[in-house]
């Protein structure tokens, strides 16, 4: 990821700092909200936004800008209208020697980028609008979307209480904004971004924008992206911005809250198919396995009972005879997952007939599991196993008693023929999931019951 280092744009009498990473044009030019790392941070390894920085520099040069009072750019001293954020960005391009930009929006950065796009679209190659709208406050009966005068009152009085603190949490981080540490963290970020005086002229400023006169006037293609559930800009605001666009194309990410932080590889993902520059290989490998999880039941009170000593020798026994079983019944261990393991076949009616043995020899050394079993295609990076139907497996292993055996319907299904018996015990609501899985409890496998 090539950095030429911190470098700084004059616009009038205001010096604008800005980096650059990449090598390849079109280069892509965000324009952010006010809320996110300085870039002298954000390419640190504990920076949130390093992945989306990476993905992006690996296939497009990316020029990241602070607008003045934010980071290392100049503070304002007063409130500064859209024409001057755009002649700072016009400022920045040309220092940075960008003929013509990818330009991505996001949050209260939307409105400079529209604004930009419509007054120098022969700088623009694409616009990409993301987690913004056309303003942000509501103007009943045209705009019912967006912040009261009051709300706005509220969230100043918060930027002048705590900014520095978690001021503005709930907005950008929803119920997460309970989870301990969250707040803190959010404080620790707004502090290294600006003083509580500046927050209130930066966040003033962005709740007057208003560009929706100039959205038909857009002639460059247009990407919007937007989430049901962000409570900054609501999902109707954007796809309201999308549709006066003419010939915009709106993408719904998966619902959720402004900051965007957990869905940054969709939104990567959908930036880069945009602008064509997607990966041409795909370095992740997808496989349809059989997964399997067992669990050692009534783990914590065995150890109480028994000790450290002889608990660790049947750990160490535990091991060895799953080990030996998968081998048998050419499984792969993918991970211990505390008290038991995740591990992957070929086949299903393999993987079922090796959790039926590995219940009953573990069951007469006085070690009882539960085991749950899946069929599904798997994500591979190495020896690392993801996806959906890793989810499903995991979820039906916990719903097994001792010494059960419990398996999908789409495990059931291709073990048709098989010799191996099931019990359907309904179907169930697992946490995450969308829809009921049809589970099936494993009643015995009549290959070895004629034995």
């Amino acid at each position: 990821m090539p950095d030429g280092g911190l470098r700084y744009a004059k616009s009038g009498d205001a010096h604008l700092a800005y980096r650059v990473w990449g090598s390849i044009n079109p280069t892509i030019v965000m324009t952010m909200g006010i809320v996110v790392a300085t870039v002298d941070t954000v390419d640190q390894p504990a920076s949130p936004y390093l992945s989306t920085l990476e993905a992006l520099s690996a296939r497009r040069r990316v020029l990241l800008c602070e607008r003045r009072g934010h980071g290392l750019s100049d503070p304002v001293t007063r409130l500064t209208s859209l024409d001057e954020r755009v002649a700072d960005l016009h400022a920045v391009l040309d220092a940075a020697d960008v003929e013509q930009a990818v330009l991505v929006g996001v949050g209260e950065g939307g409105p400079v980028a529209v604004t930009f796009a419509t007054t120098h679209p022969e700088r623009v190659a694409s616009l990409v609008l993301g987690f913004t709208a056309a303003r942000f406050t509501q103007d009943p009966p045209d705009f019912p979307w967006g912040f009261t005068d009051a709300q706005i009152q509220s969230q100043l009085n918060d930027i002048d209480e705590n900014w520095g603190e978690g001021a503005l949490t709930e907005l950008y981080f929803g119920s997460a904004a309970e989870t301990p540490g969250v707040r803190e963290e959010f404080g620790r970020l707004q502090r290294a971004i600006c003083s509580r005086a500046q927050a209130h002229l930066l966040w003033q400023a962005d709740m007057m924008s208003d560009v929706r006169t100039l959205l038909p006037r857009i002639a460059i293609p247009t990407l919007v992206m937007a989430r049901p559930g962000d409570r900054f800009v609501a999902f109707d605001a954007s796809a309201a911005l999308a549709a006066a666009i003419p010939g915009a194309q709106l993408r719904t990410l998966p619902p959720g809250d402004h900051h965007g932080l957990d869905v940054a590889d969709v939104s990567t993902s959908e930036l880069l198919n945009f602008i064509g520059a997607a990966p041409t290989t795909d370095t992740v490998e997808r496989e349809l396995v059989a997964v399997l999880f067992t669990d050692i039941v009534g783990s914590t009170e065995m150890l109480s009972a028994q000790g450290d000593s002889h608990w660790r020798h049947q750990l160490d026994m535990h091991d060895a005879i799953v080990d030996n079983t998968l081998a048998k019944y050419d499984g792969r261990r993918a991970k211990h997952t505390g008290d038991g393991v995740f591990a992957v076949f070929t086949g299903p009616s393999r993987a079922v007939r090796c959790g039926l043995e590995l219940v009953t020899a573990l069951g007469t050394r006085g070690i009882p599991i539960r085991v749950g079993l899946h069929v599904g295609e798997c994500e591979r990076r190495g020896e690392e196993w993801s996806g959906l139907a890793v989810h499903v497996g995991a979820r039906i292993g916990a719903l097994a008693g001792p010494g059960e055996v419990l398996t999908s319907r789409t495990v059931r299904d291709l073990c048709a023929g098989s010799g191996l018996a099931f019990d359907d015990i309904g179907p169930h609501r697992f946490k995450g999931l969308a829809e009921d899985v049809s589970v099936y409890r494993v009643r015995g496998d009549a290959r070895h019951s004629k034995r």
